[in-house]
């Protein structure tokens, strides 16, 4: 797969557009991409000093003995680019808009389809600075308010006797700086039906690689993660509903990109030798003892199954590379 030519792409403006024109921004911002849109929504700014996101203005750690970093900047889970629906960049197809609905928040950025009831896919940073001592949140989860008038917004009752885990994009554990961020995980626009083996085993254990490189190796990790809706796997498997609850889409199989980085560094520092971890895992039942490592793939494998282009922001001769190899490095490193 490595000598697989990439697929035209959009120049940057039309990626932008996209993206902007769904969160309602000016004709100005669009001109000027995603970060001028981003501050016109007040985005890029918590309102007040922040170390500023790497890899944007070429910051570093903190001082030594200096205030802890503040998470991230919204802009921030979006760095490596909006992801690119590749039948509408190709003019293959006039999908709705509500069917790829960017939303914004300050601790992750996702694309939700109101067809499916679900999230095409959940971006996010993770560093150190995002884990504190903030307890679980504890209740049920928790409709989001942020998606547009007229449209359904899961409920937590959707999952309630369905035989799926409510399972986590962005996982709770990686935002436990304040209670608001640990509670904007529960929204369910940043949920997806998992089989409890899959939530509890490989899942979860490619979860915990992602801490322990961020917490403990202060490693930058930026993420992106959703499901998989192959209808020739589902046939496969049949006890796999196509929905729960009030029409709420069930993956066949789940993915994950991590692109992986040192304190500081952002987009611009990416090249050929960047360790880029890709998985695809089963929404099946009988994994639960299964390891993480034997479901890597290529980030080329999930953008052909997924019909996204991923990582945008890398230069091109840079993706080539980076997305046709399987990461082979040993866990915990």
């Amino acid at each position: 797969m490595g000598s697989r030519k990439k697929r035209k792409r959009k120049s940057w403006g039309s990626r932008a557009l996209v993206a902007l024109v769904v969160t309602g921004l000016s004709a100005a911002g669009v001109k000027c991409g995603l970060d001028r849109g981003l501050k016109e929504l007040g985005l890029d700014s918590e309102g007040g000093p922040s170390w500023p996101s790497p890899g944007r203005l070429g910051s570093s750690a903190p001082p030594e003995g200096s205030a802890p970093p503040r998470p991230p900047a919204a802009g921030a889970h979006l760095e490596l680019g909006v992801p690119a629906r590749v039948d509408l960049r190709a003019g293959q197809g006039h999908a709705a808009a509500s069917d790829d609905h960017l939303m914004i928040k300050p601790q992750y950025a996702l694309s939700y389809n109101r067809s499916r009831n679900v999230a095409n896919w959940v971006s996010w940073r993770l560093d150190a600075a995002s884990f504190g001592a903030t307890p679980r949140y504890r209740g049920k989860f928790l409709a989001d308010s942020a998606l547009p008038d007229g449209w359904y917004r899961v409920q937590h009752d959707d999952y309630t006797g369905s035989g799926f885990d409510r399972g986590h994009m962005v996982r709770s554990e990686e935002r436990t700086r304040s209670a608001e961020d640990n509670k904007a995980t529960f929204l369910l626009t940043n949920i997806l039906p998992q089989r409890h083996d899959l939530n509890a085993g490989p899942w979860l254990r490619l979860e915990e690689e992602c801490q322990e490189l961020a917490q403990k190796r202060r490693r930058v990790l930026f993420l992106v993660a959703g499901g998989l809706f192959d209808e020739r796997q589902r046939e496969a498997r049949r006890e796999l509903p196509a929905t729960i609850g009030n029409g709420v889409a069930v993956p066949a199989a789940f993915f994950k990109i991590a692109v992986v980085l040192e304190p500081g560094q952002g987009a611009a520092d990416i090249g050929p030798s960047t360790r880029v971890i890709a998985a695809v895992m089963p929404n099946e039942t009988g994994i639960l003892d299964e390891g993480w490592e034997q479901y890597r793939t290529t980030v080329d494998d999930i953008e052909r199954r997924a019909g996204y282009d991923f990582l945008t922001a890398v230069p091109e001769a840079t993706q080539r590379v980076i997305e046709a190899r399987v990461d082979s490095e040993p866990a915990g490193r």
